[in-house]
């Protein structure tokens, strides 16, 4: 059987089964109309973005801020974890399907990040907040920087490559396990992943797949253990995915001709507004 099919469908039946459990672990959820319209506009705008290539979980994160919804921390990353194996699963299917990748490249990025999400999943629910403040603090420092340092056409070496070999496949491993464990925390890792693709001189397009299929893998992962502590929010979960797809479909087939510059520009923003949010929160407390 081709490896590529392995991969889709394992990642379905993944997905699945962690649906089945997050329906089995649903409860209330106070929601009126207007908050409805709220995250439905956060799903889709966020997803739509996730889907060029900009991430998801900084918007989320900024939105809620803003829009005055979905208020605690801890329960807000479990619903952006789950509501991602929806979202992630059908941009891995989508960029599976068209863009040429190093097959064993993949495989590593899959098991690592999920590694990663596996173990912080653990850590994350069982944490003081004030240390998931810190650490997502810290976390949008780093995205920052990267993303700072993508724009001014520092850290982009690129390149026409699709395969990682050797010793760089074993740095960029590490890169991927590092990379897994933020979701968990409420901050994405399109950034660390984008920075290791361009540091290692493969062709920038490649990283599409990666964070896809990685995503469709390690979001089931890391959200078993949300799910089962009951901490995510059960109808803004819902509501994320149905309109989160919408924007993936909305985003496909533009994907080539967005400006992406002028987006990471906007999303740094979003990223210092989290940042100056969080920072209030640590002194807050």
């Amino acid at each position: 059987m081709d490896i590529l099919l392995i991969i889709k469908t394992v990642a379905i039946i993944l997905s699945i089964l962690v649906l089945i459990l997050f329906f089995y672990h649903k409860h209330s959820e106070h929601l009126n109309p207007l908050s409805q319209i709220k995250i439905a506009f956060i799903g889709l705008v966020s997803n739509f973005l996730d889907t060029i290539g900009i991430g998801s979980f900084a918007v989320i994160v900024a939105m809620r801020s803003l829009l005055g919804v979905m208020p605690d921390d801890v329960r807000l990353i479990g619903t952006m974890n789950i509501q991602a194996m929806v979202t992630a699963l059908i941009q891995a299917l989508i960029f599976l399907h068209f863009v040429p990748l190093n097959i064993v490249t993949l495989i590593v990025a899959i098991i690592m990040i999920s590694l990663g999400g596996f173990l912080s999943g653990l850590i994350a629910v069982r944490i003081d907040k004030k240390i998931v403040h810190m650490v997502m603090l810290i976390a949008f420092i780093i995205t920052g920087i990267l993303l700072f340092l993508s724009q001014l056409n520092i850290l982009e070496i690129g390149g026409s490559g699709t395969a990682i070999r050797g010793m760089r496949l074993v740095i960029f491993a590490i890169f991927m396990l590092v990379s897994g464990t933020l979701p968990a925390f409420g901050v994405g890792y399109y950034s660390l992943i984008k920075a290791s693709i361009f540091l290692f001189g493969v062709n920038p397009i490649v990283a599409f797949p990666i964070m896809a299929s990685a995503s469709a893998f390690q979001m089931p992962v890391t959200s078993v253990t949300f799910i089962t502590k009951a901490k995510f929010y059960f109808k803004s979960t819902i509501i994320l995915a149905i309109f989160g797809t919408l924007g993936v479909l909305m985003a496909v087939p533009i994907i080539t001709s967005v400006n992406t510059y002028t987006l990471k520009w906007i999303l740094l923003g979003i990223v210092i507004y989290n940042i100056i949010i969080l920072a209030r929160k640590k002194q807050g407390h």
